[in-house]
């Protein structure tokens, strides 16, 4: 191994933890410049966790390589786009499945709860955006949520949002955004609302993307969807 690649991987641990290791080894430490390093990590888990969540079906689909490459646009614009979809594409290359543990570790560290909820989201999108959602690719996702100390309510209540999106008159939908059971009394649905909107409201969000607060806005505005058509089929 290259003197350079050793040095890339010190800079990476020294400034940003196993997810800097990961981009200095395969980049080199010129990537990292001391600032806002704690975004920066987060910027870069969204590439590697993609990158998992992408190959973890045995292939990398085309539709799913240009939804991560469009939030990046839109996020960062096309410039500084383009620099981390260079570093996306060697990732895409490599085996990181034993780094997923560690990577997550260092988010959950890094970001607050209601971020990592968002990762989840973006995530679901990802592999929501060929219309198909393969069942290696929930599990993995799952489990992600898990080393994020997601719980298995709020998992699912993400999950529902991209597993019934040609049903949106479920119930069954609904009350799975909720994370209630369907009979609920109406004190319950309201209980679990208020606990929804507090969870998922954008203002919560620091350090994060504008795409990564819309996501937010997205789930916040189904979490009052379900709420309404709920109390509607209570009356």
């Amino acid at each position: 191994m290259s003197l350079g690649k050793w040095v890339g991987i010190g800079a990476g641990w020294f400034f940003a933890g196993p997810i800097g290791a990961i981009i200095g080894y395969y980049i080199g430490k010129s990537f990292f410049n001391g600032k806002n390093d704690q975004q920066k990590a987060y910027e870069l888990s969204l590439l590697i966790l993609s990158s998992l969540v992408i190959k973890s079906d045995g292939k990398i689909l085309k539709a799913e390589l240009e939804y991560v490459k469009q939030f990046f646009v839109n996020t960062f614009g096309v410039q500084k786009a383009n620099k981390y979809f260079e570093v996306f594409n060697k990732l895409n290359k490599q085996s990181l499945s034993s780094q997923l543990r560690p990577v997550c570790q260092q988010l959950k560290s890094c970001v607050n709860h209601s971020s990592r909820l968002q990762i989840i989201h973006f995530l679901f999108g990802i592999s929501a955006s060929d219309n198909e959602i393969h069942h290696s690719e929930i599990k993995l996702i799952n489990k992600i949520a898990g080393y994020l100390n997601i719980s298995q309510y709020d998992f699912e209540s993400i999950q529902s949002m991209f597993m019934s999106q040609g049903s949106t008159n479920s119930l069954d939908k609904w009350f799975k955004i909720l994370a209630i059971d369907k009979n609920a009394s109406e004190a319950e649905i309201k209980k679990a609302h208020r606990k929804m909107v507090i969870k998922y409201h954008p203002d919560k969000l620091q350090g994060v993307s504008q795409d990564i607060i819309k996501l937010a806005e997205e789930k916040f505005l189904l979490v009052q969807q379900a709420y309404e058509n709920i109390m509607k089929s209570k009356s």
